[in-house]
């Protein structure tokens, strides 16, 4: 460890940085901690790295299954098809879509912006069981997109104009 005359070099130190040497020293013996205070039991010491690491982490291939081998494979074989129902097809989309991208819209050139392949796993299971559920109800193509409406304002996302 440096003397503290060495940190900024050779120079003298003021008092005012030798206070924010020793603060910075203090914090680089917690690296990694976080001080929280609980009002229940009081100051708590947080390792963040552990609290990131118990955290679940999108894994790229289980939402490949999801989207491609699940919402998508679904939506597929239980929309009507056909050019005749290609605008019914893309309403039931948007307001999937705007669920699995977190209340992201189109804008005025039909971008969102955010690509539902990569939405986050939670999303994907939500709009899953949504359309499971739809198809084991049997339900019209109105009660489908109505579930969707209906999810994304208990959400607050909003709609595509």
């Amino acid at each position: 460890m440096k003397q503290k005359s060495e940190v900024l070099g050779k120079s003298q130190l003021s008092k005012e940085d030798l206070e924010r040497y020793e603060i910075l020293q203090k914090a680089e013996e917690v690296k990694g901690e976080q001080l929280s205070i609980n009002l229940d039991s009081g100051l708590v010491v947080e390792n963040e790295a552990e609290a990131l690491m118990s955290k679940k982490i999108d894994d790229p291939v289980e939402k490949f299954q999801l989207y491609y081998n699940g919402l998508r494979k679904m939506l597929l074989d239980f929309l009507p098809k056909g050019i005749d129902n290609e605008q019914a097809r893309n309403m039931i989309y948007d307001e999937k879509n705007i669920l699995i991208n977190r209340g992201a819209k189109k804008n005025e050139k039909g971008l969102r912006g955010s690509d539902g392949r990569m939405a986050h796993l939670d999303d994907l299971e939500m709009a899953m069981q949504i359309v499971a559920l739809w198809i084991a109800k049997k339900g019209s193509y109105w009660d489908l997109y109505k579930a969707f409406w209906n999810k994304n304002e208990e959400i607050g996302y909003g709609h595509q104009n």
